[in-house]
């Protein structure tokens, strides 16, 4: 059977240690998308076959996510699956309402939550005893009446078919209890499993079942009090906001009208998340008087656990985990605790930060040595030495110069290149194991003694290079200088990469690195106060006595005269403009011919005219070329070409003498 398509959403941060955990039980093909990113988000859950949203964050809250994603997912029969801390439970029905098919409550050990997110993916559905009782079945459009169905662990099984659809969300009630549903099957006998409850209510239910007897409806420590039904998002005919009350629901065949499946007492929605108008004080909780059951007798108490209601977390702040533990603590620990009205010992025990593997472990020199200079000398290394040794000797080793190389071979291991190579090769092995502790849940811890140590290391060795290089100086040798300047630079670089891995593990280097505009002194960043602004100075900056002489230039003249000059030159700066570009360009003149025969146009330009004549003209050159001349000879044009009316050439004629050249006449 192929492993489900599973698109897993959440904080980018969050984002490798669910997907690894979730690819080891492989049963599912993972994708992940940031919920910063809910455009990629919604291309990919139009590809899979479920999704899981994680938490929420600040700019993208659970309810909206939750409504966008699940018409793509679905409408194709999908699952949309939520998943809350317990101090987000007031998100519940806002997440149902919103499209979820089901939601789970984190932290809890990882191969249950599998185990559950592959049982509400697949509908599965375990036959467990259970007890006969009357439940309400309630959906957006209608509501039904079960008057003997079996409620297990697991959900409810009617032994007749229900009007709901396979993968519906639906609303359950029977006794005092009130669950969210989720259809396995409409019929021949229905099965609808519970969705949404939290450990402490899967507890209550299971102690019903025992003792045969209604408890107390549980307390909302997980739920939310019920708000007005929200719009249904498209692709989901279920997808319930709350059902009906008992004025609206459709009575049953039988003529009972149906329970009611939602509260009609408690705040309205939204008042836990507001803010009060004065500071409020603690006060100690008032105990509400007992009810009396119709019989007369008290009823039972309800645990520790259901009569204490956690504070609201609004929908759009940042999921965190109990006793101010980092949201990821315990997310996929076999050692969860259980919830806190089963085992409080356990859960105080659980709520004790775990400590990450410990980090640098150091390499000796000594062995970092050996296996460098055996690496050298035949490309081998002892059997016993450590792979994050082997692995960084092999890389520094295999990019030696052969200066180097050279002066290893004949020193041998006393020199200080040799110890120069060994602090490197123990510096790169303990940063790149932080490096792939970067990712590590629970976070690596930072053995101070350690880091200090490798870094003394570093610096005996760089200060033994400094004698070197003084030696090279005084004897005024250039090849062993440029070689002990090459090791430094090699030694600094490795320690300063040790000491960035180091910074980022204690947490001082996890944030991004300053870019454009991060040292703007007019950036303000959120929950900073701004900064005043320095008041111009008012001191006179005293004058050089080299230029005391001209500080009259500027105060002897008055500044009109500035602007005077300033117009005289851009009219003269107009009228050279005018002189180059109009006046000293030879312009075209049309000229008066009447008397003269078979002048068709003369057009003057400087000294020079085309005159277009007619055959007529040429035939009667001897005539009528004299009375052009004497026309052209007042226009001081020196030289007139002569063009027929189809444009070839009939003849030049000199105007200051009056004679033709190469003057065709018409035979």
């Amino acid at each position: 059977m192929p492993a489900t398509r599973l698109l897993v959403i959440a904080d980018s941060k969050m984002l490798p240690a669910l997907a690894n955990g979730l690819r080891d039980s492989a049963k599912f093909d993972v994708l992940t998308a940031p919920l910063s990113d809910p455009a990629g988000a919604q291309a990919a859950a139009e590809k899979v076959d479920a999704v899981a949203l994680f938490y929420g964050a600040p700019g993208a809250p659970l309810p909206a996510a939750l409504q966008a994603l699940s018409p793509k997912v679905r409408d194709r029969g999908g699952r949309v699956v939520a998943v809350l801390q317990r101090e987000q439970a007031a998100q519940r029905d806002d997440c149902f309402r919103a499209g979820a098919s089901d939601l789970l409550f984190m932290p809890m050990p990882k191969d249950q939550f599998v185990a559950r997110l592959q049982s509400s993916v697949d509908l599965s559905w375990a036959a467990e005893s259970g007890a006969q009782a009357p439940v309400a079945v309630a959906t957006r459009t209608s509501a039904s009446k079960v008057d003997k169905a079996t409620v297990s662990p697991l959900g409810v099984e009617a032994q007749a078919a229900l009007p709901v659809k396979t993968g519906d969300t639906v609303r359950l009630s029977w006794g005092t209890f009130q669950s969210w549903g989720l259809v396995v099957r409409p019929g021949p006998t229905a099965q609808i499993r519970f969705a949404g409850l939290a450990p402490d209510e899967e507890a209550q239910i299971r102690d019903w079942l025992k003792n045969g007897a209604p408890l107390a409806k549980p307390a909302p420590a997980a739920a939310a009090p019920s708000a007005p039904a929200a719009p249904t998002p498209p692709g989901g005919s279920a997808r319930v906001s709350a059902p009906p009350s008992t004025d609206e629901m459709p009575t049953p065949p039988g003529g009972t009208p149906a329970v009611r499946a939602a509260p009609s007492a408690g705040p309205p929605p939204g008042f836990a998340d507001r803010k009060p108008i004065r500071p409020q004080t603690k006060t100690s909780a008032r105990v509400p008087p007992p009810v009396m059951s119709p019989s007369g007798a008290p009823p039972a108490q309800p645990p520790p656990a259901a009569a204490s209601m956690p504070k609201a977390v609004p929908a759009s702040a940042p999921p965190a985990a109990a006793n101010g533990a980092p949201p990821l603590a315990g997310i996929f620990e076999e050692g969860a605790a259980p919830p806190p009205a089963a085992r409080p010992e356990a859960a105080a025990a659980a709520a004790a930060v775990v400590q990450g593997p410990p980090w640098p472990v150091p390499v000796s020199a000594a062995v970092c040595k050996t296996v460098a200079m055996q690496l050298l000398r035949d490309k081998t290394a002892p059997p016993d030495t450590p792979a994050a040794a082997m692995a960084s000797a092999r890389k520094i080793t295999g990019v030696l110069s052969s200066a180097e190389r050279g002066t290893l071979e004949r020193l041998g291991s006393d020199s200080q290149f040799a110890n120069v190579l060994a602090a490197r090769i123990a510096l790169d092995a303990a940063t790149a194991e932080g490096v792939r502790l970067y990712s590590n849940v629970p976070a690596p811890t930072v053995d101070a003694n350690a880091v200090t140590a490798l870094t003394r290391q570093a610096d005996e060795a760089a200060a033994a290079l400094q004698k070197e290089a003084n030696a090279a100086i005084g004897k005024g040798s250039v090849e062993s200088l440029q070689m002990v300047t090459a090791a430094s630079a090699a030694l600094s670089r490795d320690l300063l990469n040790f000491k960035e891995t180091a910074d980022r593990l204690r947490g001082i280097g996890a944030a991004p690195r300053l870019g454009s505009g991060a040292l703007d002194p007019d950036m303000i960043l959120p929950g900073q106060a701004p900064r005043p602004k320095p008041l111009p100075s008012t001191t006179v900056q005293p004058v050089k006595a080299e230029l005391r002489d001209f500080q009259a230039l500027d105060t002897d003249r008055p500044g009109r005269w500035k602007t005077i000059l300033a117009l005289i030159g851009l009219l003269g700066f107009a009228a050279a403009a005018f002189d180059a570009f109009y006046l000293s360009v030879p312009h075209h003149k049309d000229v008066e011919t009447q008397g003269i025969a078979g002048i068709v146009r003369v057009d003057v330009s400087g000294t020079s005219a085309l005159v277009t004549v007619t055959p007529d003209f040429l035939a009667r050159s001897d005539s009528e070329v004299p009375k052009l001349a004497a026309v052209l000879r007042e226009r001081s044009v020196k030289k007139a070409i002569l063009m027929l009316p189809t444009g070839a050439a009939a003849g030049v004629i000199d105007i200051t003498t009056g004679k033709t050249q190469g003057l065709k006449k018409p035979k």
